[in-house]
């Protein structure tokens, strides 16, 4: 509880609505619209945190963001810079390439602007918004709202909205979900430029459990612009090619499992546990980590199989890499009845193991039965009752 208060107490504190200026809404989203929508060239830098309070993930990222509008057919981004402290993301209108300053390694290829949407930078970023608020201004379906909000005394528009079943996305403008869930957006706009300063993100299923915010400072519409060569990946030297991982396929069905020997969290207890203490029973491990969305959603699923299986069936939670307090988080949480144990990332490798979540089911002599990326609990019960 003590969280919520908080967070709330933050909302509030940050937008300080001014009674009785409720904005005509379809009028200013399509005016933040159309100045997005105009902008040739954009320069600004960014600050984000994420607050999970209910899977305790905290997280923070910063850079600064050059987009070249100006040439773009289709009115996106033609080109783009993205520079944090350790690392520059460049995109030239044909070729994608990464320089990482922690370890000088770089990574080139071709893609087009619908393979960058995962880029950290722009998430809830002013590009996105440039082609997802037409979107919103043009839907009378979208809920959506303005008021005067007060910050430090400066008075801005509060923009409202929500999406059903998708989320903000660059450069399509949005991005559907599978969960049935409503996203809540307050976009805090400039009243003189109309550009965005802050944009808030929370959702129906952790409500306040849960916000992104995104703040943007030195905003520049005429910046100068970044030396020609610098678009291109032969300009920079002194960087190697990032080598990637050989990895392992995922276990086959009808394989039997190397020895292993993981340490089992038991609150300020720990214990080895030993693969061999298994035999005789199905085995069911679920292979996690905690910066996980879908490993976070297979936590109430563990719980239920195990108050339905747990006497026929071993149940093992296998986190990968995170450290000890963190899984101490999670077993006081949720205080499971199975077992958790951690430290597995190289059994999970040997594996091929390599995305989370992953389930792997062990019949009684040890055999793989059921390997499988991702949690179907459908599935998963199919073959705990054979």
């Amino acid at each position: 509880m003590r969280y919520i208060l908080f967070v709330s107490a933050l909302l509030l504190t940050m937008f300080n609505s001014v009674d009785g200026n409720t904005q005509d809404a379809a009028k200013i989203f399509k005016q933040v619209a159309d100045a997005l929508t105009k902008l040739s060239f954009l320069q600004y830098d960014s600050y984000r945190e994420i607050n999970n309070y209910k899977d305790n993930y905290f997280a923070k990222n910063s850079g600064t963001s050059y987009l070249d509008f100006a040439s773009g057919a289709d009115g996106k981004a033609l080109r783009l810079q993205l520079r944090s402290e350790k690392s520059l993301q460049v995109y030239n209108g044909t070729e994608f390439f990464q320089l990482n300053e922690s370890d000088k390694t770089s990574v080139f290829s071709k893609k087009d602007l619908r393979s960058l949407e995962n880029l950290s930078l722009l998430y809830n970023s002013i590009p996105t918004l440039r082609v997802s608020l037409p979107l919103i201004a043009g839907d009378a379906g979208i809920p959506k709202s303005v008021k005067d909000t007060s910050i430090e005394g400066r008075t801005y528009y509060l923009l409202k909205f929500e999406l059903s079943r998708k989320t903000l996305a660059f450069p399509s403008g949005f991005s559907d979900l599978d969960a049935e869930v409503t996203r809540y957006y307050d976009l805090v706009v400039n009243k003189k430029t109309l550009l965005p300063y802050i944009i808030i993100d929370r959702n129906s299923i952790m409500k306040d459990q849960y916000y992104t915010k995104t703040i943007f400072t030195n905003i520049e519409t005429q910046p100068e612009s970044p030396s020609p060569a610098s678009w291109f990946f032969s300009s920079y030297t002194g960087y190697s090619p990032k080598q990637d991982l050989k990895k392992k396929s995922l276990v086959e069905v009808g394989t039997n499992l190397p020895s292993w020997i993981l340490p089992e969290y038991k609150g300020s207890m720990t214990d080895s546990v030993d693969y061999a203490a298994f035999k005789g029973k199905k085995v069911l491990m679920e292979f996690w980590i905690k910066n996980c969305g879908y490993c976070m959603e297979a936590f109430p699923e563990m719980k239920t199989l195990q108050e339905k299986y747990g006497k026929q069936v071993d149940i093992l939670s296998v986190n990968a890499y995170d450290d000890r307090k963190e899984i101490t988080f999670f077993y006081e949480r949720d205080k499971p009845g199975y077992r958790m144990l951690y430290n597995g990332e190289k059994l999970a490798n040997d594996l091929g193991i390599y995305a989370f979540p992953v389930v792997v089911i062990l019949d009684e002599s040890g055999k793989v039965i059921y390997s499988h990326e991702g949690f179907n609990k459908e599935q998963i019960e199919k073959v705990l009752e054979k």
